[in-house]
């Protein structure tokens, strides 16, 4: 649906200027096959370069891997056959309307047939200022260049995420007690919890899920999809009565939770778009020692905690489930005629219960098991029964309990064992700024490391890097091959370097139209760079090729090229309104697609501009006119 909506907007651009030339034509006095036919000679090889361009500046996006990729890629093949079709459409079958059409007296009239709106003093103002900066081609230059300019300054102050906030009126609640909780903690927990929320009144309606995390209920949520769960994790999902009520509260909320429950570890976040992150900032150390790569995980814990905006961390290799280890007294258990096999079994039933069957949920099957009605499985373990000779013992006396805590499983990567410290910030905050305050104390941690142990980056910071590279990993291939295509159609290196170098300035305009739009750069405003880089030479192709047809005839001058550009402005202002105007639905309505329809919309903006300025200004010098 975005693709559509941006197609719109470049749908009749190409019609326009081949309308545009076909009315200046006439205008000439040449007939209208005449008039047809040389507008289409004109006007095919900039027009198919320009597409061209276009079309190859989305491919990247539309050819991404990975999951980031899903979520644009059917845009980005929207606006690809969507442009392509309209130069067919515009070369083929607009010039034989246009002939219909001025064959027709009704469209004769002033008001069908007329060269659309002209006010002549701004005009004698426009020629002026034009003729002031072609004078002095630098002038032009200068002008071209200060809107770039102020994009590439504030590109610094811009900030950095990864996918747009999601726009549902949801946000998710997980709650995390010690390992060892039973579900009946848990869920006392739960309804404690629910009552101080609904006191927030943002609250409409809520879903939870206890002894397990959520199931996949959108793309990007880390389901829970365990058979056994975990009795000591909750997490629900609270409907609000407003977006914007949900986003101001939701921190306010968040901190209120945390300090009013010090004994629990809750996490209380919206739901993002985007590939599926568990925490916003993660980190791993790989090494060989699991005591080494635990004491490294506690300094790293101390040194992401004293991270603004940081509320809760965790080490994997810190944490582990409190557990009763039992060493065997062999000759006891030979005595009483007790098998180990046997006693194992015992214990097993005690503490984890047996399995008498199972139920189908879903399509999961789950197993059934029956356990004393102990709630704690170390004290019915300890003090389990055994049947003797003399009536029963209990399991002290065939050996000997111990109380421990370990890790209850250990990560590994490319084979080297892994502790991962994750670090949880509060809703109102962006993990960019998080990596920004500890990059410093990062490295200097990274340079402390003991020989064989290594420090890598996971989190957010990873998938914007995997996601980037996706893209940026084929745009080489295609950047090549719009070099060839601006070679091809303007028949010189200089004139196409001239070109790409417009596409290096509209990146500066993407930034600018971030800023104005208080738009995050992240995936999305990335895609909306790389796709303006190739639609924003569209007019700078078109502008050149009239100069060029210009000089063709006889040597052009300062006068003629200020005549050839108020030619082309009426196109060039025609074509970025009509853009702009696709954009509109996303700048006003969309959330997800606002830093893409901002960096687009600003581009095309100071692409005008540039094709206004810039490009006569530069010809001017190279013709040293």
């Amino acid at each position: 649906m975005t693709g559509i909506i941006i197609a719109l907007g470049l749908l009749i651009d190409n019609a326009i200027i081949v309308v545009e030339d076909f009315k200046y034509r006439r205008k000439l006095g040449h007939s209208r096959e005449q008039a047809s036919f040389e507008t289409f000679q004109h006007l095919w090889i900039p027009l198919a370069a320009a597409t061209a361009t276009t079309a190859l500046s989305f491919f990247p996006i539309a050819a991404g891997a990975g999951p980031s990729g899903e979520f644009v890629g059917g845009m980005a093949k929207t606006v690809i056959l969507s442009i392509t079709s309209s130069l067919f459409l515009a070369l083929y079958v607009v010039p034989v309307l246009l002939n219909y059409l001025d064959q027709i007296k009704f469209f004769e009239k002033e008001i069908f047939g007329g060269n659309g709106y002209s006010n002549e003093k701004l005009l004698r103002r426009y020629r002026a200022m034009l003729t002031w900066s072609y004078d002095v081609p630098k002038r032009g230059i200068m002008i071209a260049m200060i809107l770039p300019a102020l994009g590439f300054i504030s590109f610094p102050f811009l900030k950095a995420d990864f996918f747009p906030e999601l726009d549902r009126n949801m946000f998710k609640v997980l709650v995390e007690l010690p390992q060892n909780s039973n579900v009946e903690s848990s869920e006392k927990a739960v309804l404690e919890l629910r009552d101080s929320i609904a006191k927030s009144g943002i609250v409409q309606d809520d879903f939870w899920f206890i002894g397990r995390r959520l199931p996949r209920i959108l793309y990007n949520v880390v389901g829970g999809d365990s058979a056994l769960g975990a009795n000591n994790l909750a997490q629900g999902v609270y409907i609000s009565t407003s977006y914007k009520e949900m986003v101001e509260n939701l921190p306010k909320l968040a901190k209120r939770l945390t300090a009013e429950n010090p004994d629990l570890n809750i996490i209380v976040d919206k739901f993002d778009s985007g590939p599926p992150v568990d925490a916003a900032v993660e980190y791993s150390i790989d090494g060989p020692d699991i005591e080494i790569l635990r004491a490294l995980g506690k300094k790293l814990e101390l040194i992401v905690r004293d991270a603004p905006g940081v509320f809760l961390t965790r080490s994997e290799l810190a944490g582990g489930a409190t557990n009763l280890e039992f060493a065997f007294n062999e000759s006891n258990l030979a005595l009483g005629s007790i098998s180990g096999d046997f006693f194992i079994n015992e214990l097993a039933i005690a503490s984890e219960g047996k399995v008498i069957g199972t139920m189908i949920d879903g399509n999961k099957e789950l197993p059934i098991k029956i356990r004393g009605s102990s709630t704690d499985s170390i004290e019915s373990t300890q003090f389990l029964s055994m049947p003797s000779q003399e009536g029963f013992d209990y399991s002290s006396n065939y050996g000997e309990f111990e109380v421990t805590n370990q890790a209850n499983f250990v990560s590994r990567d490319a084979g080297k064992r892994q502790n991962q410290v994750s670090a949880w910030i509060w809703p109102d905050l962006l993990p960019s700024q998080t990596e920004k305050y500890l990059a410093d104390k990062l490295e200097t941690f990274k340079a402390e490391l003991p020989p064989g142990y290594i420090f890598e980056v996971g989190g957010e910071a990873e998938a914007r890097g995997q996601s980037q590279s996706n893209i940026f990993s084929s745009a080489i291939l295609f950047f090549i091959l719009i070099i060839i295509a601006l070679v091809a159609a303007l028949n010189s290196f200089r004139q196409a370097g001239l070109i790409l170098s417009v596409a290096f300035w509209c990146t500066g305009l993407a930034f600018l139209g971030l800023t104005i739009g208080q738009a995050n750069f992240g995936f999305i405003g990335l895609v909306g760079a790389i796709g303006l880089a190739g639609l924003s030479i569209n007019d700078s192709i078109v502008v050149l090729s009239h100069i060029k047809e210009a000089n063709a005839n006889s040597p052009i001058t300062k006068e003629d090229l200020v005549e050839v550009i108020i030619r082309s402005t009426r196109h060039v202002i025609t074509t970025s309104a009509t853009t702009i105007g696709g954009f509109l639905p996303l700048l006003i309505t969309s959330i997800f697609f606002k830093p893409l329809a901002w960096a687009m919309a600003g581009g095309v903006i100071g692409s005008a501009v540039i094709a206004l300025f810039y490009i006569p200004a530069c010809y001017a010098i190279s013709k040293k006119l």
